[in-house]
């Protein structure tokens, strides 16, 4: 997989504004039709301060 920018400091997975995990999950964040990164969510996203596992 390339980089990941990802720009969420407080997310396990960020080291220096990129993306560290093996796979990326990202959803619609609503039932709408998307037509913009806003209208996107990053599933994968875990609190830094959560173990290894943990979800």
């Amino acid at each position: 997989m390339g980089r990941i920018k990802c720009q969420v400091e407080e997310c396990y997975y960020n080291a220096n504004q990129y993306c560290l995990a093996d796979a990326i999950e990202v959803r619609s964040s609503g039932d709408n039709l998307v037509n913009s990164s806003d209208g996107t969510a990053c599933e994968t996203f875990r609190p830094k301060n959560s173990r290894k596992g943990d979800r």
